[in-house]
């Protein structure tokens, strides 16, 4: 949006500036850009903002790294241990696992994959057709070099 003569900025200029969250837009593409939108249990997309997960970058080798960010906190599926061998994960993945007697189903969900949560929130488990997993936290950020 761009405004005209503001103080101290004669003639036109940029004002503020918005963008719609990936969620909103058809999910073709939105996955051609290399968004995940999830699903609640009603059905609806979930913004990008509030639940997002995506591959990791095939430059730093992470192509069989997933991550899922929610809350402020991300979670890593990691099942070759790229990650693991840098100390970034709180605990180790694991493919299967039992589900925890606390674990609560938030509802949301992508193609095959559930979320579920404990109370305390260190570990996301994912329900797939397959079973479930148990993607740890990321012990602190993670960013690609």
């Amino acid at each position: 949006m761009v405004a005209k003569d503001q103080k101290d900025r004669p003639g036109w200029g940029p004002e503020t500036n918005a963008a719609c969250d990936p969620a909103e837009l058809p999910a073709a593409c939105a996955a051609a850009q290399g968004w995940e939108a999830w699903t609640d249990r009603d059905g609806a997309r979930v913004p990008v903002s509030r639940l997002e997960s995506s591959t990791g970058a095939e430059h730093c080798g992470w192509q069989s790294v997933r991550f899922l960010t929610l809350g402020g906190r991300t979670y890593v599926r990691d099942p070759e241990g790229v990650l693991a061998r840098d100390g970034l994960l709180s605990a180790p993945y694991r493919k299967q696992v039992r589900m925890p007697a606390g674990a609560r189903d938030t509802g949301y969900h992508y193609r095959d994959r559930h979320l579920w949560l404990t109370e305390d929130r260190d570990t996301a488990y994912v329900r797939t057709s397959s079973g479930v997993e148990a993607w740890p936290r990321a012990a602190r950020e993670v960013a690609c070099k």
